[in-house]
């Protein structure tokens, strides 16, 4: 199977599928790939996909192929596939982003970008300071609202591989975490720091205003990330954080 990234192919358009349709169907056997529902009418209605575009489709959890569009009604797109699968490669150290949402669409925007940059996993974090207060089904429905989000993003950016955005969680579930970084304007720089074990890294950037002493402390011993002299919005830190960590994937 050819490892290769699926943004390298030109597409008018990228869908998710489940790994049994996208199997399934082999190029040139005359099986198509179906796409109904909101994503077959997205196609047709919004997109006005036509008879002939190429399509690039993945099932979320890395596999990928190319198809082309063979039909199109109202609500559902036909694609038949036109080449084999391919497994998009996985970048290392394994990144997650742990972020303080801020109110309006803020935690929709960071989601979206983080999603952009490759992080794998993406977790909004409750801290003393936080403004938004997700807990029970706030948090459910917060946690749902922000996969729909990635997915969306996963499409505009054409990822093989869906990051895990997981509900809102308290701060003090990163405590003691291997490979937790903190990002502050007294850290160190990337290149300080040391490669993290299996788990990859856990970037933390903290609320509007900064983690309070004690929520740090009962962080246990972690590294730090000096993102630049200045104060960042809740919304831009987490992009530039991860955007430095990139440099040190491969």
């Amino acid at each position: 199977m050819l490892s290769r990234w699926c943004a390298s192919v030109e597409a008018a358009a990228h869908v998710f599928v489940s790994t049994d349709a996208l199997a399934g169907a082999g190029a040139g056997d005359g099986d198509l790939i179906e796409i109904s529902g909101d994503d077959g009418r997205h196609l047709s209605r919004v997109r006005r996909i036509r008879v002939g575009e190429v399509i690039s489709v993945a099932d979320g959890e890395g596999l990928w192929r190319v198809t082309e569009v063979a039909s199109v009604t109202n609500s559902s797109v036909l694609l038949s596939p036109t080449t084999e699968v391919h497994l998009e490669p996985v970048a290392t150290p394994r990144l997650t982003v742990a972020f303080a949402p801020a109110k309006g669409d803020q935690p929709e925007s960071v989601v979206a970008s983080l999603t952009e940059l490759g992080v794998d996993v993406i977790i909004p974090v409750i801290t003393k300071r936080t403004v938004l207060r997700w807990t029970g089904d706030r948090a459910e429905k917060a946690g749902e609202r922000l996969r729909r989000v990635a997915r969306s993003a996963s499409e505009q950016s054409r990822r093989a591989r869906l990051p895990e955005v997981m509900d809102p969680q308290p701060l003090a579930r990163l405590a003691g975490s291997s490979g937790l970084v903190v990002a502050s304007r007294d850290g160190g720089s990337v290149e300080s720091l040391k490669e993290p074990g299996p788990s990859g890294w856990i970037l933390l950037i903290g609320p509007e205003g900064g983690l309070e002493a004690e929520e740090t402390a009962s962080l246990g011993e972690v590294e730090s990330l000096c993102v630049g002299p200045h104060i960042l919005r809740s919304a831009t830190a987490p992009i530039a954080a991860a955007g430095m960590l990139w440099s040190r994937r491969f």
